[in-house]
């Protein structure tokens, strides 16, 4: 039995285009276990890759966020129109496997972590075995359009170093970097977060926060850089910071291999210490990516981000002393927001002075508190037909329309952009950099060396070989 496993394309491409991690895992467990696969990523394939795909496997597997649950039951309708089994996983079917198996298109909906359920799902089939399939965890099935299988999620995968490295050999990395001109490779280390931000949906990964060894991780930044030579490496952990000192060693680890690359972080602005920034600068991070959502304090209590402005402002000030450049997330429209709380925003903005903001608008997901608590909000028709975007949501707001809120959007990328790029804070950021290599007086020697022409500038990188 051939599976072939489609990560599904999102109807708008808004994060830069690199490897999705979820379907490489999935790939490796296969492997591991001996079972025929094929990966596909739609965003580098055509309609006709996708159905050439489907004809010549047995089964088809669909991983799909929220966004794109309208085009992976399009699929699966075309996959059963063929004579394929269907299963659809990941973090949309695990809070809301109905919205796939009522369709009639999906014969199996997983919930919960598919690392290990997924293998045995397929063994089952292939020995046509009934007790076997009725055992597989987090497995959902409707027969006769009633539940036949109704298993809860498995439970969260404890000792991460216990899966395999990524199948990217079974993906095109060659098609994704030339896609990508950072030659972007994504790395996670963690997978949970036990945080409450109402708007984040936990049914996947889980409160837990679970960790690799730090040999484990340095091992496969060490592989990568040999196998692939990136331009940069994303860790794609929720909060890669939640434990500083794990961070510490795995910075220490870098240097003593003598490592060589870029790399980002996501994390949380109460997550991040001077000293620590300044290790992580040296073992090469380069860019931090913050989830703020907003500089009022009365939206931070809304979303329950745990957070202040002046811790928000703090860590934004010590990132930028450290070297590195800062990214961060807003939110609009949250509940009860009004033209003041944008104001504070904005103005903590400022006073932070991050390189890139990214704005987005309030979405409650099926299966976070915000789809709970504000439930008289949401246009449930409209969520279900159009799904989420960062520009639009099924959220009808309190104090503005959609319209309203997506000028708004638009607005305050365009007012900060014009404070961040003018002559002040030009200035600003100079004597910054000024200071910082003071500070490092090393990377200041190099730096004016360059400038001046009397230190040669790195040697382009040469790529020998890619898997």
């Amino acid at each position: 039995m051939r599976t072939l496993i489609l990560y599904v394309k999102p109807h708008v491409q808004e994060d830069p285009l690199a490897m999705i991690l979820g379907i490489g895992f999935l790939g490796a467990m296969f492997e591991r276990h001996g079972l025929p696969v094929e990966l596909l990523d739609e965003r580098l394939a055509s309609d006709a890759d996708v159905r050439e795909a489907i004809q010549r496997n047995d089964l088809i597997g669909f991983s799909a966020l929220t966004p794109n649950v309208r085009r992976a039951i399009a699929w699966a309708k075309y996959a059963k129109q063929q004579g394929k089994i269907t299963v659809v996983g990941g973090p949309h079917a695990s809070v809301d496997p109905g919205v796939f198996s009522d369709t009639g298109w999906f014969d199996y909906v997983i919930r919960g972590e598919g690392d290990f359920s997924f293998p045995m799902l397929v063994e089952a089939l292939r020995e046509d075995d009934d007790d076997a399939l009725q055992a597989v965890p987090g497995l959902y099935a409707l027969r006769e359009g009633s539940p036949w299988i109704d298993n809860p999620a498995p439970s969260l995968i404890k000792k991460l170093d216990e899966l395999p490295l990524p199948a990217r050999h079974l993906l095109p990395m060659q098609a994704y970097f030339e896609n990508n001109p950072e030659r972007l490779l994504y790395v996670f280390s963690t997978r949970g977060c036990p945080f409450k931000c109402i708007f984040c949906q936990k049914e996947l990964t889980g409160r837990g926060f679970r960790v690799r060894s730090t040999e484990s991780i340095v091992d496969e930044l060490e592989f990568l850089i040999r196998t692939y030579d990136p331009g940069i490496i994303a860790f794609v952990d929720e909060i890669l910071t939640l434990r500083k000192k794990r961070i510490h060693e795995m910075c220490a680890e870098i240097l003593r291999r003598g490592l060589k690359f870029e790399w980002i972080a996501n994390t949380r602005a109460d997550c991040v210490d001077y000293p620590l920034l300044k290790h992580m600068h040296r073992a090469g991070c380069r860019r931090i990516y913050y989830g703020w959502e907003s500089g009022s304090q009365r939206m931070l209590d809304v979303l329950k981000k745990d957070l202040t402005p002046e811790v928000i402002v703090h860590a934004a000030r010590m990132t930028r002393r450290a070297g590195i450049w800062a990214k961060v997330y807003i939110i609009v429209g949250s509940p009860g927001e009004t033209r003041r709380d944008v104001a504070e925003t904005e103005k903590v903005l400022r006073m932070a002075g991050p390189d890139l903001i990214r704005i987005s608008v309030f979405n409650p997901l099926i299966g976070t508190e915000s789809w709970d608590a504000y439930q008289a909000n949401i246009d449930v028709a409209d969520l279900s037909e159009n799904y989420v975007s960062s520009n639009r949501s099924a959220y009808t707001h309190e104090n503005f329309t959609q319209v309203e809120l997506e000028e708004l959007r638009k607005e305050m990328v365009r007012r900060y952009e014009r404070w961040y790029y003018a002559m002040p804070q030009r200035l600003r950021r100079s004597w910054e950099r000024a200071l910082y290599y003071l500070e490092n007086p090393v990377l200041g020697r190099k730096r004016l060396g360059r400038a001046l022409g009397i230190v040669p500038a790195p040697a382009p990188r040469i790529v020998t070989h890619h898997h």
